[in-house]
């Protein structure tokens, strides 16, 4: 055994203090009387609390002493030590995904998740510990493990829903890394079957336990909302329960109902509509379905009218017919493009060099496509057979709706290493095929020719494309549609000094430079950025609403398949377990004896 709290001690000098009391003199009045034949035991009584005389033991006494020393005890934690008093840890993971926020179950599954964690946090005993880990993109350890109550509703307090299927594989990972050498934890997964599957199914160092929420897969939603270039609006409404809807959309221009669609969509199908009737000079269009269901963040969709100002682009090239027709998809780009070595002197938003290098500093931002060996931010040199192409990070927005799958590329520059600050978005067996520079200035570099690829031919050349202008032109995020919880990177002009973002529930955040990534985007809906510049301030807008189609097919699914962990062999570590509990239990029950005594002797 052993003491927590070993200068709790000092509480043993109640003992002591105990017995003092009982040698205490009993002060008496004076009372003349006949005779003392009949107050012999009174005069005993006085001579046994005379000080310094002999003590009389007595029941009183020893249950007065045994309490207190039981109390001192218990304060200075004892803990007994050996197999026996290994603490057992449960692992609870939260699912974030967003079709937890669906409302079948009140107040919502998330916040039901987060109760049904909260009750295991108060049925600890103690020697238990427990730790909470949040599913969403990446799974986030909202607590260690820990027997404090206190610490881990402080935890839940802090678990939000995201914007993307919860990564439960991740979860896993780390979940085992908590129960490493700690024989006898759980995971317990508190989720409606949504988050993202993994590959395989993972394996869990411990006892595992689905704990599901949901009760109904009901649900319709906005899944598409365009624009097409003869002005029209389509949409794409989906039905995701079995049943039939009667149901509405009402058009919102600029925050005034314009109209109202009634539509009828059967059990798992979809409606297309296309509505001509949008007022002139709108410059924010929402569109509404109603009657509501479960999962509201589905229910509406917005798109941002107005045009964002222009941005000047100059292309240096030879001849590329697929770059030029890229970047022609793109509404708001005014291009100069020129042949290399005749390229004019100007102040471009974003340069981008095909095959050639100018002479001297290179100005930002700018896209470099087949740079020649040996120059430029990035010193590249012969070309070789680059292998295999592969995604940096399947995760990187600038990878965000491309597919590399058969995309083959002839030859390339070599590369060996990024230079510092340099990250690879498109790898090879060999060599980076793309790198980019988050710092200012922002830069991306291109390590092959765009002709000895059939990249071009397919669909993921002006998807990646776009996704590069976003990124490298100020302002790449304007009229842009977000998830619920993403990152938007604010590219800001080049002179600003402050960037002002209000949210849709009008909540305001401002940043300053260098501008980091914008990570408040919980709420759906629309968000306007004000961008504080020498000459006055410009106002552009992002829109953050759900485009994951199998989050809004909220119907609760099954526990995820894993593979149960060999429980480990041979002796289990020394633990400790705290004792206090029962010593303190047994000294109140001796006080509650120790009164009764009193009152029946009285």
């Amino acid at each position: 055994m052993n003491f927590l709290v070993p200068v709790a001690a000092l509480a043993l000098v109640s003992l002591p203090a105990i017995v003092l009391l009982y040698f205490l003199k009993v002060r008496r009045p004076e009372v003349r009387v006949a005779t003392l034949m009949f107050w012999r035991p009174h005069v005993a009584d006085r001579q046994a609390n005379a000080p310094w005389q002999r003590l009389r033991p007595g029941l009183l006494l020893l249950l007065q002493l045994l309490a207190a020393l039981l109390l001192a005890l218990g304060l200075m934690r004892p803990g007994l030590i050996g197999a026996a008093g290994i603490a057992s840890t449960t692992v609870v993971m939260i699912d974030a995904s967003p079709s937890m926020e669906a409302t079948d179950v009140k107040p919502s599954r998330f916040l039901a998740a987060v109760d049904r964690a909260r009750s295991i946090a108060g049925q600890m005993k103690p020697g238990q510990e427990m730790a909470v880990i949040l599913l969403g993109e990446h799974a986030q350890l909202l607590s260690p493990p820990t027997g404090d109550s206190q610490s881990l509703h402080a935890a839940l307090d802090r678990a939000r829903p995201g914007g993307t299927a919860g990564d439960f594989a991740e979860g896993v990972s780390l979940a085992n890394s908590i129960l490493a050498g700690k024989p006898g934890g759980s995971v317990q997964l508190i989720s409606d079957g949504h988050s993202k599957p993994p590959s395989s199914p993972p394996r869990i160092a411990g006892e595992f336990t689905y704990l599901p929420v949901g009760a109904s897969g009901e649900n319709a939603g906005i899944e598409t909302l365009s624009r097409s270039p003869s002005g029209s609006v389509f949409m794409r409404l989906a039905n995701y329960g079995r049943g039939a809807r009667e149901l509405k959309v009402e058009m919102f221009a600029d925050g005034h109902l314009v109209d109202v669609l009634p539509t009828r969509l059967e059990g798992n199908s979809t409606a297309d509509l296309n509505w001509a009737r949008l007022p002139a000079k709108t410059q924010l269009l929402e569109a509404r379905l109603t009657p509501g269901d479960a999962l509201a963040i589905d229910d509406s969709a917005w798109l941002v009218i107005a045009e964002p100002p222009k941005h000047s682009v100059l292309l240096v090239t030879s001849e590329n017919g697929f770059l030029q027709r890229a970047l022609a998809l793109r509404t708001g780009l005014d291009v100069t493009t020129a042949k290399p070595g005749q390229e004019k002197a100007g102040r471009y938003d974003l340069y981008i060099y095909d095959g050639y290098l100018p002479p001297g500093k290179l100005a930002g931002p700018a896209l470099l496509i087949n740079p020649p060996s040996g120059g430029g931010p990035v010193p590249v040199g012969n070309q070789l057979d680059p292998g295999g192409v592969l995604p940096g990070n399947v995760r990187d927005p600038l990878l965000r709706d491309v597919s590399l799958k058969d995309v083959h590329v002839q030859s390339a520059s070599a590369l060996k290493e990024p230079p510092p600050g340099w990250r690879t978005v498109i790898g090879a067996a060999a060599d980076p095929l793309l790198l980019v520079h988050d710092d200012e200035p922002k830069g991306a570099v291109m390590t092959f020719d765009l002709h000895h690829s059939d990249l071009p031919l397919r669909a993921a050349f002006p998807i990646l494309t776009q996704n590069l202008l976003s990124y490298l032109l100020p302002g790449g995020f304007e009229n842009q549609v977000f998830n619920p919880g993403q990152a938007v990177a604010l590219a800001a002009e080049p002179d600003a000094r402050v960037l002002e973002v209000t949210r849709p529930d009008g909540g305001k955040s401002r940043l300053t430079p260098p501008f980091p990534p914008f990570r408040d985007t919980l709420l759906t809906g629309v968000y306007t950025v004000r961008q504080e510049l020498p000459g006055g301030s410009r106002l552009s807008h992002f829109v953050v609403q759900l485009q994951d189609p199998l989050m809004a097919r909220i119907a609760p699914g099954a526990a995820p398949a894993i593979q149960q962990a060999p429980k480990p062999a041979g002796l289990l570590p020394r633990g400790t377990i705290e004792i206090w509990p029962w010593l303190v239990g047994i000294a109140l029950a001796l006080l509650a004896a120790e009164w009764v005594v009193y009152l029946r002797g009285r």
